[in-house]
C-alpha cells in the first residue's frame, strides 16, 4: 500500500519558457487565441501608416503612436505564440495590447470625459474604457499563474470579438438600409 503517487502523476507544469504539446482540449483555445492574434496583427498593420499623418502632437499623440507600434507587435508576438501553443505568452501578449488601447485613449476621456450621449457611444465608451483593461488584467493574471487558460484566452478575445460585433452590426445597417 504505497501511497506515493507514480512518476508519470508527478509531471510538472510547463514553464514560462517551456514549450509543451497542447492538450486536445487546449487546441480550441489555440485556435481562438491564433485567429484573435491575426485579425489584430492585420488591423496593426493597417493602421501603421497613421504614424505618418495628422496631427499627433503632445502626451496624447505620444500614447497614439506608442499605441500604433506596438499593437502589430503584440499581435504578431501573441500570433507566433498561440502558433507554437503557448497559450499563456499569447494571452498575456494580447493583454498587453489592450492595455495600450487603453492608455492612447485615457488623454481623450480625460480631456472630453465619458461621451454617455446616446446608448450606443454610452455602451461603446463604457467598454473600451472600464470593461477592456480590466478583462486585460484578469487575463493577465490567469495567465501568469497558468489557471484557466480558456477563460484567460476568452478574457484577452473579448475586446476583439467585440469590435468585429460592431464592424458586422454596422456592415448590416448598410446593407439594409443603404448608407
Amino acid at each position: 500500500m504505497n501511497s506515493s503517487p507514480s512518476p508519470a502523476d508527478m509531471t510538472p507544469a510547463p514553464t514560462l519558457g517551456e514549450t509543451a504539446a497542447p492538450a486536445p482540449r487546449r487546441r480550441g483555445v489555440q485556435a481562438l487565441l491564433a485567429v484573435i492574434a491575426a485579425f489584430e496583427f492585420l488591423d496593426g498593420l493597417m493602421n501603421l501608416p497613421g504614424l505618418f499623418g495628422g496631427d499627433i502632437s503632445g502626451v496624447s499623440g505620444g500614447l497614439t503612436r506608442a499605441y500604433l507600434v506596438t499593437h502589430p507587435v503584440f499581435a504578431g508576438v501573441a500570433l507566433i505564440c498561440a502558433g507554437l501553443g503557448r497559450l499563456r505568452e499569447a494571452v498575456i501578449a494580447l493583454g498587453a495590447m489592450i492595455f495600450m488601447n487603453w492608455l492612447s485613449d485615457i488623454p481623450s476621456v480625460m480631456t472630453h470625459g465619458f461621451e454617455l450621449n446616446t446608448w450606443f457611444s454610452a455602451q461603446e465608451t463604457l467598454f473600451h474604457v472600464v470593461a477592456a483593461p480590466l478583462l486585460a488584467a484578469c487575463a493577465i493574471a490567469l495567465a501568469a499563474r497558468n489557471e484557466r487558460i480558456g477563460l484567460a484566452a476568452l478574457f484577452a478575445s473579448l475586446p476583439t470579438l467585440y469590435n468585429l460585433f460592431g464592424v458586422v452590426m454596422f456592415g448590416v445597417g448598410v446593407y439594409l438600409h443603404g448608407f
